[in-house]
């Protein structure tokens, strides 16, 4: 069976898109659903974790290879403002639950699907070490609720890659898990050191996603090494994006990315990626 760390080696895959942006259409009591903390739409996971996994099949239908855990700013750091920060852990490996409940709910008729766990740098103002066990708390969460792997979202450059990778890979091993931890960069952004690189299991070079015009795309992953697509403001986005992915591809499915070309990489499939999937009726409802 394909992993997550084998997909992401050769293939341009397709995310999920925006989750904040379609959450907030819902008919949300801020004092019920978010504990009367406005901005903490992650609470949703722990109060209205069907909307949650509602939306997440949405874009498992639309054609995503990668479910997001809705966890940008579910960090322990983030949280204590509001007196949340031992809700930290339960809050992220509920969102992992959700998400991976998610991609076995929708059939995937041979496909393989993943589920990728973020935790991204708010940059707090607080020592290394707090910012070593918060990020430990969330991927710590993170695996133990069954995600494939975890994207760390730090600017390179920045110094502060090698302590989300330490408070990752110390959670990863205090639980026994073989889970990949990825760095995660934007196209053309500073490269991290080779020392960095060797430590991670991988670098995720992310492109956020839109409708599927102009030649973006075709740029993105031709020229800009683009490893990860997401899927845009909506379900009709990721499927539009779908279609083009499998556009650029020599075989239909997804395309090879830049780096695994500069290798000599041939187009393999173990199993079948979701843009190999005839539509599925569902789609339509999002058109």
């Amino acid at each position: 069976m394909r992993t997550l760390h084998e997909a992401l080696a050769q293939r341009v895959l397709l995310t999920d898109g925006a989750a904040t942006r379609q959450l907030r259409k819902r008919p949300i009591d801020v004092e019920r659903d978010l504990w009367g903390h406005p901005e903490r739409l992650e609470l949703l996971c722990l109060t209205r974790a069907g909307w949650v996994r509602s939306l997440h099949e949405a874009y498992l239908r639309a054609g995503a290879d990668i479910i997001r855990t809705h966890t940008l700013e579910a960090s322990p750091l983030s949280l204590e403002a509001e007196g949340l920060a031992d809700q930290a852990f339960f809050l992220n490996f509920t969102a992992a639950q959700i998400a991976c409940e998610a991609v076995d709910s929708v059939p995937g008729r041979g496909r393989r699907r993943f589920v990728l766990g973020l935790v991204r740098d708010q940059g707090w103002d607080a020592p290394p070490s707090e910012i070593e066990r918060a990020v430990a708390t969330q991927v710590e969460g993170l695996i133990a609720g069954g995600v494939d792997g975890v994207a760390l979202d730090v600017t390179p450059g920045t110094g502060r890659a090698p302590i989300f990778l330490r408070g990752a890979r110390k959670a990863r091993r205090g639980l026994g898990a073989a889970a990949p931890i990825f760095l995660q960069s934007g196209p053309g952004a500073t490269s991290y050191s080779r020392h960095l690189m060797e430590q991670a299991d991988g670098v995720v070079v992310y492109r956020a996603g839109g409708r599927a015009r102009g030649d973006w795309l075709a740029r993105a992953v031709e020229r800009e090494g683009v490893t990860l697509v997401g899927g845009g403001d909506t379900p009709a986005d990721t499927a539009s994006l779908d279609r083009g992915l499998r556009l650029l591809a020599d075989d239909g499915l997804r395309p090879v990315h830049a780096a695994a070309r500069a290798a000599g990489a041939v187009a393999e499939e173990v199993a079948v990626p979701s843009s190999a999937l005839r539509v599925d009726p569902l789609v339509t409802e999002l058109h």
